[in-house]
């Protein structure tokens, strides 16, 4: 199964926990961050993945719930105050089946959960409420997504979504007339724009990056060009014009910073 790799600073306090097995189909992981305003502001690149973000207090008190929908780019959190992260982080079209509403306006968007769908940001709320550890806050966020799972009837994963994201995984490339043989192009855009926010092309472009990425991880010394080739980028321009657009970053400079991670851990 994909598995998406986060932007790591060098001083990150990040760590993610796995969810129950059962609920490893729509939860790809819950996982905690410490953010203080002295901090520089965290780069956070695309993984297509949505997240639910709880503030939290160092009191473990709730600040906000917020849902954060799949994004095509990179961009910055700020932190304003001394705060506990919790997110719960849903491979795509893993949130859709728990949601009481369409993805088609989520991408690239940040918004209070309580904006959305307040009966289920209240619902949260209740279930992290006075809880005074981590690990209570993980048992009680578990068992909370295992009861509304029991419940889930006709509304799950499209198998169509799952199908896209296993292929192009595999195959690294972009092809319509593998897409077509399964559905047409418009019903699969329209579906993949309600179950997930996103284009199959978009989901396609974020995997791809994310495919280069965990490469760089690996070998941060690989040859540009082979990726370049590898993932069926146009040219090198090509290549470089996407990985700026989802790191903020040149390639260079995104391996020259893996390479210090690497030194570094």
């Amino acid at each position: 199964m994909y598995q998406p790799e986060v932007w790591q600073g060098l001083t990150s306090t990040y760590q993610e926990i796995k969810p129950d097995n059962r609920l490893n189909a729509y939860i790809q992981s819950y996982w905690f961050s410490h953010g203080d305003r002295t901090e520089e502001p965290a780069r956070i690149i695309p993984d297509l993945c949505s997240d639910l973000i709880v503030q939290l207090s160092p009191e473990l008190d709730i600040l906000s719930i917020e849902l954060c929908g799949p994004s095509t780019n990179f961009f910055y959190s700020i932190v304003e105050q001394p705060v506990i992260y919790l997110g719960i982080r849903f491979y795509l079209g893993g949130l859709y089946p728990f949601f009481n509403h369409s993805f088609k306006e989520m991408k690239n968007q940040l918004l209070a959960l309580n904006f959305i769908d307040k009966v289920f940001a209240n619902d949260l709320a209740d279930v992290l409420s006075g809880k005074k550890s981590f690990a209570a806050i993980i048992k009680s966020v578990d068992f909370y997504f295992l009861k509304r799972f029991n419940r889930l009837e006709t509304k799950k994963i499209s198998q169509l979504v799952r199908e896209f994201i296993t292929s192009h995984y595999e195959t690294i490339d972009y092809r319509k007339e593998g897409i077509n043989n399964l559905i047409s192009e418009r019903s699969l855009q329209r579906l993949f724009r309600e179950e997930t926010g996103l284009s199959p092309y978009e989901a396609f472009d974020v995997l791809r990056f994310q495919k280069v990425y965990q490469e760089l991880l690996i070998d941060p010394q690989i040859k540009q060009l082979d990726l370049v080739e590898k993932y069926h980028f146009f040219d090198q321009a090509h290549y470089t014009r996407k990985m700026k657009k989802m790191t903020g970053l040149t390639p260079s400079q995104i391996k020259q910073y893996v390479g210090i991670l690497q030194d570094k851990y």
